[in-house]
């Protein structure tokens, strides 16, 4: 019995011809399998090199990357579609650049090494700092499937978000990746106007699921916050979770590299007499 997960993790890794196009108009035909679960720890940066990798060239008014081909299943549950086309942020650049599974170009058609792609994660201005890089690629290598807060992983089926599905016609570029419909109008701007610094989901968790659909994604299992210099107060803590929507929060801490999760309970205690 032990035999079987193991060959559905074999037949995960196989390559297969996916266009970003394809992407585009159906985003959730195929069962969700994550290529990158094994038996390495989940904080191991590792590069892990493979048959055949998908390319993407990066997109410096957009923060993110175009997808020139998407090769596997990799789309299913990464990058986000706008205009027929399917772009991946900078976690994401790191996550599959580290594990061989993407080449990573500039405008001029040259491939952009690691310490490139971690100077742009690290400098915190494409909606990703270096601890939520950590988080997100930890939860990952989990089997987790993880889009940022608040943004759309498509327009399809998403008439009330206020960007656009097309880079052309789009004003601020910024915002169809980082800054969705949701962001401006809801926690974060609540959150902003009580002046609780650094307090903002960075991620909406999802478990793994073979019927997964970017279109549908449906509720996340959590909501993920990265913790900064010290927990939330009792007050900070119940103002976020009221605009949660009942979704679950939990918070993320990362120190020298060591990733720690975290969420709070209300303990009742009993009464002495």
């Amino acid at each position: 019995m032990a035999a079987a997960p193991r060959d559905r993790r074999r037949r995960g890794r196989a390559p297969g011809a996916a266009s970003a196009a394809a992407a585009a108009e159906d985003d959730g035909e195929e069962h969700h399998l994550n290529p990158f679960l094994s038996d390495a720890a989940p904080t191991s940066s590792r590069v892990q090199f493979r048959n055949v990798a998908s390319r993407a060239r990066w997109v410096e008014e957009a923060g993110a990357a175009e997808v020139l081909d998407s090769k596997g299943k990799l789309w299913l549950t990464t990058g986000v579609t706008r205009g027929g086309k399917l772009y991946y942020n900078v976690e994401e650049i790191g996550f599959l650049a580290e594990r061989g599974a993407l080449i990573f170009l500039d405008d001029e058609g040259g491939t952009i090494g690691m310490e490139e792609i971690y100077g742009k994660i690290a400098g915190g201005k494409y909606g990703c700092s270096w601890d939520a890089f950590q988080a997100y690629k930890h939860l990952k290598l989990l089997g987790y499937i993880i889009g940022r807060y608040a943004v759309p992983w498509t327009m399809k089926n998403n008439p009330t978000c206020e960007t656009t599905d097309s880079l052309e016609r789009m004003p601020d570029t910024d915002q169809s990746f980082n800054r969705a419909d949701g962001v401006h109008n809801g926690i974060t701007k609540l959150l902003k106007e009580m002046h609780i610094d650094g307090l903002h989901p960075s991620f909406e968790v999802y478990l793994p699921n073979s019927k997964f659909r970017k279109s549908s994604p449906g509720a996340p299992c959590f909501l993920l916050s990265m913790l900064r210099d010290k927990p939330p107060s009792r007050d900070e803590l119940e103002t976020i979770e009221s605009k949660c929507d009942g979704i679950p929060l939990k918070f993320c801490q990362v120190d020298n590299g060591r990733v720690s999760f975290l969420s709070f309970d209300k303990v009742r205690l009993p009464s002495l007499p």
